[in-house]
C-alpha cells in the first residue's frame, strides 16, 4: 500500500490524497501532518500550524482524511458549518471538494493570520488629564 505523509491509503486512494494535499498547499500557509495512533487505521491532517510537543491541541485544523476501503474519507472539522460531515473522495468531485475546503478553511478562520496594527501617537488624548491647561481658540 501506498504510504502518504505516514499513513497507509490503497493505490486508488493514495494518488487522489495526494493531488489534494498538493493543491491545498500551493495555497500557502499550511501544514500536512499524519496522526498514526488514531484508530483503525490513521488520518491525514491539514492545519496552519504543526502540532508541538508540548501542546495538546493543534490549532486550524481544517481537513482531516481518514483510509477506508474502498474510498478515502474526508472529515469536515467541527468549527465548519458548509457541506456534509463525512465526504467520499472521488476523482469526479474532486474540484467542488477542494472548494468546500477552501471554505471550510475560511470558516475555521484557518488562513493566514493578519495582525492589525494601531498608530502610536506621543499626544495625549485628553490634555486637562495629564494638567495642562486647556487651549481655547478666539
Amino acid at each position: 500500500m501506498p504510504n502518504v505523509h505516514g499513513i497507509e491509503f490503497h493505490a486508488n486512494q493514495s494518488e487522489l490524497v495526494k493531488d489534494l494535499v498538493r493543491e491545498l498547499l500551493k495555497d500557502g500557509n499550511c501544514a500536512v501532518y499524519a496522526l498514526d495512533n488514531m484508530k483503525p487505521n490513521g488520518e491525514l491532517r491539514m492545519a496552519t500550524t504543526l502540532p508541538t510537543p508540548n501542546r495538546r491541541e493543534v490549532g486550524g485544523v481544517f481537513l482531516r482524511i481518514r483510509p477506508g476501503i474502498n474510498q478515502a474519507t474526508i472529515v469536515r472539522p467541527m468549527n465548519a458549518k458548509a457541506g456534509d460531515p463525512l465526504t467520499k473522495l472521488a476523482k469526479i468531485t474532486q474540484a467542488e471538494t477542494l472548494e468546500m475546503i477552501r471554505i471550510w478553511r475560511k470558516e475555521t478562520k484557518s488562513g493566514p493570520i493578519l495582525i492589525k496594527s494601531t498608530p502610536i501617537t506621543n499626544k495625549p488624548l485628553n490634555p486637562t488629564a495629564t494638567g495642562q491647561p486647556s487651549q481655547s481658540v478666539v
